[in-house]
């Protein structure tokens, strides 16, 4: 190989470490917050990818989501239990077709175009007995 064939080569490479690096590195965004039965579904952008990184900002965000989501809800006996799930651009009308057995749809919203598409991404839970437990 030839000297400038390398030298383009290692700035693709370069580049693409460099995109994947800020695409990572982008701020979790929480579009919105549903609470039913007990149980806590956050909708975000930007979610770690990688398992550890998921706990890691959970753990690291806990109080957060305490303090301005109010989340998570708690039963009598202290359990509770988080999801959280993938945007995906916004929500959707759920049609009433098998099409659309990929929905999960909120109740605690006024409006038919209630649903979102299941990118299910962490979910955390607590009990008193068994602590804190991420899946």
């Amino acid at each position: 190989m030839t000297v400038k064939i390398l030298i383009r080569l290692t700035w693709i490479v370069c580049a693409a470490l460099l995109a994947s690096v800020v695409w990572l590195l982008q701020p979790v965004k929480i579009m919105d917050v549903h609470k039913q039965d007990g149980i806590t579904t956050v909708l975000v952008e930007h979610f770690p990818v990688w398992r550890w990184w998921q706990k890691a900002w959970f753990t690291a965000h806990q109080v957060e989501l305490e303090k301005r989501y109010s989340v998570p809800v708690k039963e009598q006996d202290g359990s509770w239990s988080i999801f959280f799930m993938g945007w995906q651009g916004g929500y959707r009308k759920d049609s009433l077709t098998d099409e659309d057995s990929d929905l999960l749809c909120f109740d605690d919203m006024n409006t038919d175009v209630n649903c979102i598409r299941k990118e299910p991404l962490l979910w955390v839970s607590y009990t008193p007995q068994n602590k804190l437990h991420f899946w």
